[in-house]
């Protein structure tokens, strides 16, 4: 059984090490300018929510679709940047750390590999978090106005049909499709699947000595994870019934080795308008790090195999 690299080295974790190896790591992703992106993804969402949609897409995209059509092209925007930065960044930064003798200066001062390996994930992830926190002001921003003017122009169209009374259920679901609590709920299971595919990519780069191979290891994982559930179901049918013990310990095996992305596509929910309870939000935040434990303490016991 595999022990916790930071109790086999007799080291103690030190959140002051590693905070330092975090902030040294975001400073050298900021370089990397990754805000390019964050510009455009706010000059093309403010340039979409300036169109009338209805006009250019059809009727069939006004009112509530409308809204639906902003979260959905600004959720698709920052899972494709999160997905692509996290797996990129943290492939990155054990071989560039390497290439520079960033890693030789670190490791020949007492500071122990895992506090290393966390500091690394840590940073990545803060920037991640700069970044979403970023495009979610500007996504707030933009349904807030536009909620406000697709309502008003719900209302002017249907006056004369209906009251104010009778028009108010559409208008409140309208609302609900706007910038809500909901929505921000949805963008924390989207920061915790990124979370584990940081932990993940870590884990492939201690595996691997190459930066595209643990990079493709990780998308094929993730693949993998997208579609663990189905996959699962056509092993073990409809239960383990019947099933001998290595058929069982195997599809333990594959849940644990492969982490089932599956369960963070509840963001959908927000996209519709359906509320995620905090009690599940809970849940997936509490196996989001136990995933991320699982992958550090690996990572940190294959880390230290390595001659540095």
């Amino acid at each position: 059984m595999i022990r916790m690299a930071w109790i086999t080295s007799g080291y103690i974790p030190s959140p002051g090490r590693m905070a330092v190896i975090a902030g040294t790591t975001f400073t050298q992703l900021v370089r990397m300018k990754v805000f390019l992106f964050l510009g455009l993804f706010a000059v093309a969402l403010l340039a979409l929510s300036s169109f009338r949609l209805s006009a250019v897409l059809g009727p069939e995209t006004g009112g509530i679709n409308e809204l639906v059509l902003l979260k959905n092209s600004a959720y698709g925007a920052m899972r494709v940047f999160g997905l692509f930065f996290c797996v990129a960044a943290t492939a990155l930064i054990i071989p560039r750390d390497a290439e520079d003798r960033i890693l030789y200066t670190i490791l020949c001062k007492p500071v122990p590999r895992i506090d290393y390996l966390m500091g690394k994930v840590l940073g990545v992830l803060a920037l991640t978090l700069v970044a979403v926190l970023l495009m979610d002001a500007v996504m707030t921003l933009v349904l807030w106005m536009r909620t406000d003017t697709v309502v008003a122009e719900q209302i002017a169209s249907l006056k004369g049909r209906y009251t104010l009374e009778e028009m108010q259920p559409y208008l409140d679901r309208i609302r609900l499709q706007g910038a809500t609590w909901n929505v921000q709920t949805g963008l924390g299971v989207m920061m915790c699947e990124f979370v584990v595919l940081s932990s993940l990519t870590l884990l492939m780069s201690c595996v691997t000595n190459g930066t595209i191979i643990s990079a493709l290891l990780t998308f094929m994982i993730y693949l993998a994870g997208l579609f663990q559930t189905q996959a699962l179901s056509l092993w073990v049918g409809s239960g383990t019934d019947g099933l001998s013990w290595w058929e069982v310990a195997g599809s333990r095996l594959f849940s644990l080795v492969f982490p089932n992305f599956q369960i963070y596509s509840v963001t959908d929910s927000a996209l519709n308008g359906r509320l995620i309870p905090l009690s599940l939000f809970g849940t997936l935040a509490l196996i989001t790090l136990g995933y991320f434990v699982f992958h550090m303490t690996l990572a940190a016991w294959l880390f230290r195999k390595k001659e540095f």
